[in-house]
């Protein structure tokens, strides 16, 4: 049960457990996976926690009652869990879910559900789900799981208490590249692949080229879009890489001003700070959210030029919203 992931998420586990103890239970969580391989596990075992009658979390006290093994089941009236359908997941899993969420619980207080790789919801999955948790019913907890926190809607995630578990996956003594590759991939031959082809650190560099003109002259920025951004990235999945890696240095100046430790981008410390003294913190927050919400339109047919020209004016607001 939560008991047995003490050790190996301390962090996460006393987060969860005070939060119970001190009655000051979030109606959604978004667990970060960071790697770690019993993300699900972490989960169900949390989810447990919250359903077990007397909060227990460890075999101790009660056994292997009957709650716990419906759970294991995925057999248990009050609990369920959500996968993709194939590629996503989709809306009718949703609205599913919905109906039977909404009757009147018949074990105990509370119903868990679990959304696991919640980056496969689809644009409509996402609207939906975003609308349960906009109007969180008394004792509905959602649990999402996500191994890439910025495929997630900016929407959904300012709705969500985020838990990021531990990474086990050591990324130091990679370079830039490497390590950028670890964080959009979730694949070993994608990252290898992404990895060798030369062409995508020239294509890193001119991120880190657009982020400094751009916080250098801002809304001028337009003018040259073309040859800051449009000569380099054309295809789809460029763009997207290429804003997620924006995600990632902007997460990196939010490490600075938070004094944390660079994650990423150690060798672009002239960047780095430089952006961070030019910006708030409320600023940075801005921006990343500007990013992850902007990404997600990628991911339709959307104008690249529209897109470029509205990200730069959207930045223009954050650094203008005081």
């Amino acid at each position: 049960m939560l008991d047995d992931f003490i050790l190996e998420q301390d962090v996460a586990y006393k987060t969860l457990i005070n939060s119970v103890k001190n009655n000051k239970l979030s109606h959604a969580f978004l667990i970060e996976t960071n790697g770690y391989s019993k993300a699900l596990d972490f989960a169900i075992a949390f989810s447990k926690y919250l359903l077990c009658p007397n909060n227990y979390s460890n075999n101790k006290n009660c056994g292997n009652c009957m709650m716990c093994t419906s759970i294991d089941k995925n057999q248990f009236i009050e609990f369920k869990i959500i996968d993709p359908d194939g590629q996503w997941i989709k809306k009718s899993q949703l609205e599913e879910l919905q109906d039977e969420f909404s009757k009147k619980s018949i074990v105990g207080n509370k119903k868990v559900y679990i959304i696991n790789k919640a980056e496969k919801l689809n644009a409509s999955s996402s609207n939906s789900i975003l609308k349960f948790l906009e109007e969180p019913e008394e004792g509905i907890i959602a649990i999402l799981i996500t191994e890439n926190l910025y495929q997630i809607l900016g929407t959904i995630v300012s709705r969500c208490q985020v838990l990021s578990l531990k990474n086990k996956l050591n990324l130091k003594g990679l370079t830039t590249i490497e390590k950028v590759a670890h964080c959009i991939f979730n694949n070993k031959d994608d990252m290898n692949e992404y990895i060798k082809n030369e062409e995508n650190m020239v294509k890193l560099e001119k991120v880190l080229e657009f982020i400094k003109y751009y916080e250098e002259n801002h809304i001028n920025t337009i003018i040259y879009i073309n040859k800051l951004w449009h000569d380099y990235f054309k295809e789809k999945d460029d763009i997207y890489n290429a804003f997620t890696a924006m995600l990632l240095f902007y997460k990196d100046i939010l490490n600075i001003k938070l004094s944390k430790e660079i994650e990423i981008f150690n060798n672009y410390m002239d960047i780095l700070k430089n952006a961070e003294e030019k910006n708030t913190l409320d600023n940075i927050i801005s921006k990343i959210n500007v990013i992850m919400n902007l990404r997600e339109t990628i991911k339709f047919n959307v104008n690249p030029n529209m897109l470029m020209d509205k990200f730069v004016i959207e930045l223009e607001r954050c650094e203008n919203h005081d």
